[in-house]
């Protein structure tokens, strides 16, 4: 008998290091196993959170995420996912101990853009970049607050919101639309352009006001729909002038200007009539001479909502020259020109490669040999380099698609305004808008230059610097 537990003992010492194989490595509980499953529910908790962009290694019960954030706060949301995937957690529960966080943020989107619509049916439609599940959720909960129906959520997490109230503009959107029979906002970069059609006069101006009251660095602009006061229209190389005019002398004069400066079909539909609105025809006929450049568009003068309204397409050029006019013309009338710069193929080639140290080189040579210059004591552009401008701002956009510009300033108060200027209207034509940075040489430089017009003279007052996005 005690020779049967002698042999008993034996075997089973025998037995151990098998024992303690396969319970590390075949067991249901065994690390390697532990580890698959562990990971495999990770993974599942990432895809069910709609979470893309992230990647799960197990080392035993550690957790290593990585990928390329939109956000730091979307790397630490899909940390917290990741650590409650398989339960508590913990070496007791066998659940994920700890997460260590390798994610990095991604590579910034340029255009940022964000999109809201508001269907015929009252529902919202949100769509384009969010920079975090968090921020997504709370612009779903404010659309389905303030939607007729359920609000469609196709909006995707990136990288690239730009610094400031991002979240705050686009809510600001939601509400603003939700007030209009139908339109569409869309948050580009820094610029908020809400758009649609509304019959209450005092509706269309309060969201046109709250739209343009958007704090810095953001900018708002609304094109609001009722019945304009008077307004042309170009589409198929045909102006339609309609509306009401308060004499025969100032019809005549919108058609003479139109038809002067505008190649194609031009149509009479207005008519004369009294109308509770004084001093809008300088505005008139100063923007008609550059709409009448316009590829496609429509300008409007509504005085409900307190002035101009511009859309459409155009070449940049086009689109400063107009700024400059109406900010003489419109007198007491507010004015938005909310229209897209067009960059034609042969300004794009003539850009050529947008490397970062060639965009720098090419804006450089064309601020110094004057291509681009100014009226002499003034930072407004000089109207003959209106091709070098268009030409400026496809370089400029084909930089700022993979590196942000910065612009050098060391000069007096007018070379700081015209380096102003050349950030309005860089912005304006579609590019990122340029920092600007202010670089003191010293005495020597004192911004005691002659003035001849040109954007920059012997000591260099504006000068372009390129950098990467990611800001190595």
């Amino acid at each position: 008998m005690r020779l049967l537990d002698y042999l008993s003992g034996l075997v089973s010492l025998l037995a151990l290091p098998f024992i303690a194989w396969w319970s590390v490595n075949q067991s249901p509980q065994s690390a390697a196993r532990l580890e698959a499953r562990l990971e495999a529910k990770a993974h599942q908790a990432l895809q069910l959170a709609g979470i893309d962009w992230a990647s799960v290694d197990m080392d035993g019960q550690t957790a290593i995420l990585t990928g390329g954030a939109p956000s730091d706060d979307a790397a630490g949301e899909a940390a917290q996912i990741v650590l409650r995937s398989s339960g508590q957690g913990g070496l007791l529960f066998g659940g994920i101990s700890q997460v260590e966080n390798h994610a990095h943020t991604a590579e910034p989107v340029r255009p940022y853009i964000w999109t809201a619509e508001k269907t015929a049916d009252g529902q919202l439609v949100l769509s384009g970049h969010v920079p975090s599940k968090a921020v997504r959720a709370a612009l779903m909960l404010e659309a389905g607050a303030v939607s007729r129906g359920p609000a469609e959520d196709r909006m995707i997490l990136a990288a690239g919101a730009p610094e400031g109230n991002w979240q705050g503009i686009a809510a600001l959107a939601i509400r603003q639309l939700a007030e209009l029979d139908a339109g569409s906002a869309a948050l580009e970069d820094s610029v908020l352009t809400v758009r649609g059609q509304s019959m209450d006069d005092g509706l269309r101006a309060r969201v046109m006001g709250a739209t343009g009251a958007v704090a810095a660095p953001f900018r708002g602009v609304a094109l609001i729909r009722g019945v304009p006061l008077w307004s042309a229209s170009l589409a198929g190389g045909e102006i339609v002038l309609s509306g009401a005019v308060p004499g025969d002398a100032d019809r005549r004069a919108l058609l003479t200007i139109v038809r002067r400066a505008f190649d194609g079909r031009v149509r009479d539909e207005m008519i004369v009539a009294d109308a509770a609105a004084d001093g809008w025809m300088d505005g008139a006929k100063a923007g008609l001479t550059h709409f009448a450049a316009f590829a496609s568009g429509n300008m409007a003068f509504d005085p409900a909502i307190n002035g101009f309204t511009f859309e459409g397409k155009a070449p940049a050029s086009t689109l400063q020259f107009l700024n400059d006019d109406m900010l003489r013309a419109a007198g007491p009338w507010r004015f938005v020109i909310a229209a897209e710069a067009q960059v034609a193929d042969a300004e794009i080639a003539a850009a050529g490669p947008a490397g970062t140290a060639t965009c720098a080189e090419d804006m450089n040579r064309m601020l110094e040999s004057a291509s681009v210059g100014f009226v002499a004591g003034s930072a407004e552009f000089r109207r003959q380099d209106a091709k070098a401008l268009d030409e400026l701002a496809a370089i400029a956009r084909l930089c700022s698609e993979g590196a942000a510009l910065e612009l050098e300033v060391s000069g007096d108060a007018l070379t700081e305004a015209r380096a102003a200027a050349v950030a309005d209207y860089l912005e304006r034509s579609g590019a990122a808008r340029p920092r600007l940075a202010a670089i003191s040489y010293g005495p020597a430089a004192g911004g005691r230059v002659m003035d001849t017009g040109a954007a920059a003279g012997s000591v260099r007052p504006l000068e372009f610097k390129v950098r990467e996005q990611s800001g190595q």
